[in-house]
């Protein structure tokens, strides 16, 4: 349930980056809202620091180079394209899921995944209105580019979470990733000669609130915390149902706030793509040998 709630606020982000002007820099956003995440975890988690040593410090270096590329690529990539779109490619990246595990691991996924995984792209496939043509675009690249990066950052929180301290965790790698912003935005504005200026527009900071509060604070500490007990195609289906939030609840929320709704209307074609991508979802949570375990413990007190 905590995946399915964080994955909601992930689903309406795209709504809030049409209050970032185009003049703000991408490594900007990413420092402003990185900065103001590291800044509400700290005040939470102050008294975890006495924890932090090496180990847990290298970890969150990787997990800041992650995430950093992951949401570089995402805002350059969401350029021209509307939220279900951006959505939908971004939600794809559980297919790389099982052919990472394959190569790292020599593991192969389970029938139920496979069909799982079959069953949803097809959902996918309707909820894009069964048109590839929005694919065509050069943007896209950078899309994959961050479904690559959220797959091997998923993998790696997979195997960093249960021998560390998620809160830990989730604020060096915000720590990091706000050095790392901040040092590609001044290199950055010394070569385009612009000037180092904080935004005054509202839109804009009630935008970075947004995306600091439930992104980078909220959602790094929950995934973290969530991926010791859910395996990472099991994460990346469920997170895979962002596109099916933004589709219900896109328009309303840009309303809400302001913003002007970029979402098409709710068509039958949809919803069918939405309801075969939650039973993907669902059947990559069913254990066949406890579906059968069951099935024959029924039989046997029918006997």
């Amino acid at each position: 349930m905590s995946l399915v709630i964080i994955t909601f606020f992930a689903s309406i982000q795209y709504i809030f980056y049409a209050g970032v002007p185009d003049y703000i820099s991408t490594f900007e956003f990413l420092f402003i809202t990185s900065t103001i995440g590291f800044i509400l975890l700290l005040c939470t988690f102050a008294n975890e620091l006495f924890r932090i040593d090496k180990k847990h410090t290298f970890r969150c270096f990787i997990l800041a180079i992650e995430s950093f590329a992951f949401n570089l690529f995402l805002v350059i990539g969401s350029n021209q394209f509307d939220s279900t779109t951006v959505s939908g490619v971004i939600s794809s990246y559980f297919i790389f899921i099982p052919l990472a595990e394959f190569i790292i691991y020599k593991s192969l996924p389970k029938i139920s995944i496979v069909v799982a995984i079959v069953l949803v792209l097809t959902g996918l496939f309707f909820m894009l209105g069964m048109d590839v043509t929005k694919l065509m675009n050069r943007n896209i690249i950078f899309l994959l580019l961050a479904d690559i990066m959220v797959t091997i950052n998923i993998i790696t929180i997979g195997n960093f979470a249960k021998s560390s301290n998620p809160a830990i965790l989730s604020m060096g790698q915000l720590f990091f990733t706000s050095i790392i912003s901040f040092t590609f935005w001044m290199i950055e504005s010394k070569i385009k000669g612009t000037a180092i200026t904080i935004p005054k527009e509202p839109l804009f900071w009630g935008s970075a609130i947004f995306v600091s509060f439930f992104l980078r604070g909220l959602y790094s500490v929950v995934q973290i915390y969530a991926q010791r007990y859910v395996s990472p195609i099991n994460v990346s289906l469920i997170f895979s149902s962002e596109i099916i939030m933004t589709m219900f609840f896109s328009n309303t929320v840009s309303k809400f706030f302001g913003y002007q709704p970029n979402e098409g209307p709710i068509t039958v074609i949809k919803v069918i793509g939405a309801i075969i991508m939650l039973s993907g979802i669902l059947l990559s949570e069913i254990n066949p040998k406890e579906v059968l375990c069951l099935v024959k413990g029924k039989n046997n007190d029918k006997d």
